[in-house]
């Protein structure tokens, strides 16, 4: 049957979480929608386009530019007639207005991020949050991925919270049955020489400032002071990004480059989680993470920072909070997990971790919002 809506997805960077979002909520919508993905050129185009043919999306790649992007939009914009909009991020939603002004789609941004002071300084720093400010302040609809961070936006863009744009939060979700799945046990550690007697932190993402790493590079350096004679272990640490080589020099210069074990992009997370005996996650600030509903719904104890976005998820779940993920208490929370007993509060919570970050939730939500988008009457097909 042919589809009554069409929506047409930006996506500056579809990589990480923007990519799995697509994933989960896409192929959980149920109603009449086609969906037309138009994103940057990657390098991960082959995993891009594996989920589109798995999902039956269309999928429209640019050149990597804003310009280049910003030209394929308009292009597909005046092409075919769209229902709606979404933009992938701020600078998608810069681009998507700049191209959507002789089109005049409804328009939603999704926001899987914070405003970085960091990035948005100096004189091309104060344009890049004007040109961003404008953007929200233009759209629609102001999507966010978690409660966090749409107060942190009302909070850094004047005039937000009293504007005439729509302003929702909608919690991420994932497939609860990868996770709830038996699997094989021991398969990673086996094709990565880790004994099973091996105690076996985990850290999975990118490596990036965000994420900490340098807290637990300090803490696994704390572990090794206070505790010389305790039980063996070592944390695989799993993901890409920039810091890597810098990461695993730190871990050198303290001492502790041993203990770690770098291994690149794993397509298989939930065969990780199995042989996992903990994670820990203490990042400087998430917008909506997965990587924690996968672990509570894994039976995995997991230690993470309060940090915004983060503290939202892991709220009334057995998950160890360390305040700011500093690492003399990130220490003792991975020394008590070390010592056992942790496990079984994690394992009886499985059920409820997989019926409150189930990704059938998120998409009927999403959905919802985006039929009340269109106005009544309205169809591009």
């Amino acid at each position: 049957m042919p589809k009554n809506r069409r929506l047409l997805v930006v996506a500056r960077w579809p990589l990480g979480g923007i990519r799995t979002y697509m994933r989960y909520v896409y192929g959980r919508m149920d109603g009449d929608w086609e969906i037309t993905i138009l994103a940057a050129s990657t390098p991960e185009d082959g995993a891009l386009k594996a989920d589109a043919e798995a999902l039956g999306l269309r999928l429209v790649l640019s050149p990597p530019s804003v310009k280049g992007l910003l030209s394929c939009l308009v292009r597909t914009l005046a092409g075919r007639r769209y229902d709606l909009i979404q933009s992938q991020g701020f600078i998608s939603a810069v681009i998507a207005c700049a191209a959507n002004i002789p089109f005049s789609r409804p328009h939603v941004l999704t926001v899987h991020g914070i405003l970085e002071d960091r990035l948005l300084q100096g004189v091309k720093g104060r344009l890049k949050r004007l040109a961003t400010n404008r953007a929200i302040l233009s759209v629609d609809a102001v999507y966010a991925v978690s409660r966090d961070i749409l107060a942190h936006l009302q909070e850094q863009v004047p005039g937000l919270a009293a504007s005439r744009v729509r302003q929702v939060s909608i919690l991420n979700g994932i497939d609860p049955a990868i996770f709830l799945a038996p699997g094989t046990p021991g398969a990673f550690r086996a094709r990565h020489g880790i004994p099973a007697d091996v105690f076996l932190f985990g850290f999975l993402g990118r490596f990036m400032p965000q994420k900490g790493f340098d807290k637990i590079v300090a803490a696994l350096a704390r572990l090794e002071e206070e505790r010389p004679a305790g039980p063996d272990y070592r944390l695989v640490a799993v993901g890409s990004g920039d810091y890597k080589d810098f990461y695993a020099r730190m871990a050198a210069e303290r001492g502790v480059g041993g203990r770690i074990v770098f291994l690149p992009f794993q397509r298989d997370v939930a065969e990780i989680y199995r042989d996992l005996d903990a994670v820990v996650m203490p990042s400087n600030w998430e917008a909506c993470p997965l990587q924690p509903m996968e672990a509570l719904i894994s039976g995995v104890p997991l230690v993470a920072s309060d940090c915004i976005g983060l503290r939202e998820v892991v709220r009334d779940t057995p998950a160890l909070v360390v305040p700011g993920g500093e690492p003399e208490a990130l220490t003792r929370a991975m020394a008590s997990l070390l010592s056992g007993g942790a496990r079984e509060q994690f394992q009886a919570f499985r059920q409820e971790a997989s019926r409150r970050f189930d990704a059938a939730r998120t998409a009927q939500q999403v959905e919802r919002l985006f039929d009340e988008m269109i106005p009544a009457g309205e169809s591009a097909a």
